[in-house]
């Protein structure tokens, strides 16, 4: 009986693999490379990296000469005592600006975009992470999923021919109706968790599917991890707080704050620019047009002496900006320290709940091996037999859960520190 039972498993483990043909099987590697092409969010940081380059460049041209064209014409009325002239002056010229001083405002906004750029290239770092996370995560549960319905499928074949067999012995006496109605209570429930993993299995590959691109997305192969964490509790705080991406995007965001503090209190300086122009045109020399041609270098120095009360304004906003990307800071050095703290603690546990879940493993395996020869002897029922097997399922069940969560504490660990990409991809 015991033979029949796992013929009749494998076929309906084969049905099961015949009915996900359809899905696209897709590994972690592939789930993976696939997620970092299809996630927006990506898209968005790597434009909001185009950006601050471009801003950087903007601020960094500022500091160079400008060069132009200038052309003019118009309409002039000229009345004097005797007569009035109509005249339409023309002039076109060429025209070049440098401003060589200007009391550090034009290196501020250089300081500004650069730390702007690397805020910019640290959210991107970041967003990586969180797609990798999200799909090692999304690839875990979808594969867990799968191996819960196997034992489901199995467990309910189990308490199929467990009802038989009650309701042979019934017939033959030996049992109550009780015992029959227990064994179809069990069947029943049985049933319903079965439905029930499948309803988890469609989510999980839903959000998969999402993730990848991959229509009806079906995890295969192993997923883990090339390291699996840190040695102490310190050296993980110390290293998500110097490599966290978002702290250092928050880090770079208040030292452009710091810089846009001093270009505001440098705009409001003196400045020393330096111009020179020439032109040719047409204009009133003695009352009758003539050409006119002239070139000439200038020299211009500017202070701002009353600016109805804007450079106080522009120094309090640049104050109150810094302020708020230095509480930035500090919530994210709080926010990493509550996170390390509290998966350091996960991670500990669920490497306890493996190993406990590994020798109940073991010992249901043995539990059942010697289930299986009592009942060959006969000394043990069909019943007992079956009831040992579907606990080693269940035992079996729960160290894969008990892998699977480990697996994703320590994953979320080292996504903090930015090191989930190379443990993957090693």
């Amino acid at each position: 009986m015991m033979k029949s039972s796992r013929l009749g498993l494998a076929g309906l483990l084969a049905a099961l693999l015949s009915s996900t043909a359809a899905a696209s099987p897709v590994t972690l590697e592939e789930a993976i490379s696939r997620a970092l092409l299809n996630d927006p969010s990506i898209e968005r940081a790597e434009a909001g990296l185009t950006r601050a380059t471009a801003g950087g460049d903007m601020a960094r041209a500022g500091l160079g000469p400008q060069a132009g064209i200038r052309a003019e014409v118009g309409a002039l009325e000229t009345d004097f005592t005797a007569d009035s002239i109509t005249q339409v002056p023309r002039s076109v010229g060429l025209q070049a600006e440098w401003n060589v001083f200007s009391s550090g405002a034009n290196a501020a906004a250089v300081d500004a975009a650069d730390f702007q750029y690397d805020a910019a290239r640290s959210q991107l770092t970041g967003q990586r992470e969180k797609t990798i996370l999200q799909t090692f995560e999304a690839f875990a549960q979808a594969w867990l999923a799968e191996q819960v319905l196997n034992v489901a499928d199995a467990r309910v074949e189990t308490f199929d021919m467990r009802l038989q067999e009650t309701q042979a012995r019934f017939d033959q006496g030996q049992v109550t109706r009780t015992d029959v109605a227990m064994t179809e209570a069990r069947l029943a429930s049985s049933q319903a968790q079965l439905e029930a993993t499948r309803a988890q299995l469609a989510a999980a590959t839903a959000r998969l599917s999402r993730l990848t691109g991959v229509a009806d997305a079906n995890p295969v192969g192993e997923f883990s991890l090339s390291e699996t964490g840190f040695s102490t509790f310190d050296e993980a705080l110390n290293r998500v707080l110097i490599q966290n991406s978002d702290l250092e995007a928050a880090r770079s965001m208040q030292s452009v704050a710091g810089s846009r503090l001093e270009e505001a209190r440098a705009r409001f300086g003196p400045s020393i620019s330096v111009r020179a122009r020439a032109t040719h045109g047409e204009d009133m020399f003695f009352f009758f047009e003539d050409p006119i041609s002239d070139v000439g270098a200038f020299v211009t120095v500017e202070m701002p002496l009353f600016t109805n009360g804007m450079r106080q304004a522009s120094e309090r906003e640049a104050l109150a900006a810094r302020s708020q990307a230095t509480a930035d800071v500090r919530n994210a050095e709080l926010m990493l320290r509550e996170a390390v703290s509290g998966l350091w603690g996960d991670i500990q546990a669920r490497r306890l709940a493996v190993s406990a879940a590994s020798r109940a493993e073991a010992a249901a395996r043995l539990a059942a091996e010697g289930a299986l020869r009592e009942h060959e002897a006969g000394l043990r029922t069909l019943v007992d037999a079956l009831d040992a097997e579907n606990a080693f399922r269940d035992a079996q069940i729960a160290r894969i859960q008990a892998e699977t969560s480990l697996k994703i504490a320590e994953a979320r660990l080292l996504s903090l520190s930015n090191d989930l990409e190379t443990a993957v991809s090693n």
